[in-house]
């Protein structure tokens, strides 16, 4: 599956004193296929045809289903279920997936509180989240502070946060299943897959230890099945050595996703993460991408 290039939007909302601030524009700042605007309590919500609160988005399933099978799929209904599961995992949980990895600090993710854009191809570019309550780590001070939620360890918030990112989740995911009879269990691997690749990302751009990144989303994702089983994660890593990195750090983790977006049945090829690609064509377009000599 293609990432989208996702911005912050223009104008858009990000009030200095939101516990978050800080990271958002971290992310907003690099390239993480992420774009986030903080809202305030007080602040209108984002308006216009292009945003969608998430307890209404299954309503809007049908349409975006249509919308992805005319502008990126070529027509192919179940790769337009897999971009769709795929979208909304990645922008419900990768920011405040990074959040947590990074900040021991992780936003409510209650339907109510978030905003999805889309874009004219119907995939997912951006994601507005109001200022609710925030998990914090009980020895960071801000754990003292109104609206904080104090936890104990990176588990219990990893816990605190994914299972509101399921209750948000699971009726588009429904919503989904019952339009393109894609299941359930692909789609959550999609979440997974996304919960993976946004650790991954925010530990290679901050310099930090991505095997421990891959270990930490695998324990997020097991959190996904907190009361019920859902997913049998299969995700696996895929180290490589890479020509041009630093010193300290040759070896780049990527990930092999749990499962296929079906791009390949109109595409050009399959994704370099594509779970049906060998190891071997996986490296050399990895390499190819990672390692060429840029030209002027």
């Amino acid at each position: 599956m293609d990432m989208v290039v996702c911005r912050a939007a223009e104008g858009s909302l990000m009030p200095s004193r939101h516990p978050l601030a800080g990271v958002a524009r971290w992310v907003n700042e690099r390239d993480l296929y992420l774009a986030v605007d903080l809202v305030g309590v007080r602040d209108a919500e984002p308006s216009g045809p292009e945003w969608t609160r998430l307890d209404r988005l299954p309503e809007r399933v049908p349409e975006l289903i249509a919308t992805l099978m005319e502008h990126s799929c070529q027509g192919h209904r179940i790769s337009a279920a897999a971009f769709l599961a795929g979208d909304v995992g990645r922008q419900v949980l990768a920011f405040a997936a990074s959040a947590a990895y990074l900040t021991g600090t992780a936003p409510d993710l209650s339907a109510h509180l978030l905003w999805v854009r889309h874009g004219a191809s119907g995939r997912m570019e951006g994601l507005a989240l109001r200022q609710g309550t925030t998990a914090v780590l009980a020895e960071d001070p801000a754990a003292h502070r109104p609206g904080a939620v104090r936890v104990e360890d990176e588990a219990e918030l990893d816990l605190w946060l994914v299972r509101r990112a399921v209750d948000t989740l699971a009726p588009v995911i429904d919503a989904v299943r019952a339009h393109t009879r894609f299941g359930a269990r692909p789609q959550w691997s999609m979440v997974a897959d996304a919960l993976h690749a946004a650790l991954l990302a925010a530990a290679e751009e901050a310099g930090s230890d991505q095997t421990a990144a891959w270990d930490r989303a695998r324990r997020m994702v097991e959190c996904i099945n907190h009361d019920r089983p859902r997913v049998a994660p299969r995700q696996r890593p895929f180290p490589l050595t890479l020509a041009g990195r630093p010193d300290d750090r040759p070896e780049r983790v990527f990930m092999v996703r749990g499962g296929c977006c079906f791009y390949y049945r109109y595409g050009p090829a399959k994704c370099s993460t594509c779970p049906l690609s060998t190891d071997t064509e996986r490296e050399r377009v990895l390499r190819d991408y990672y390692e060429a000599v840029p030209t002027h």
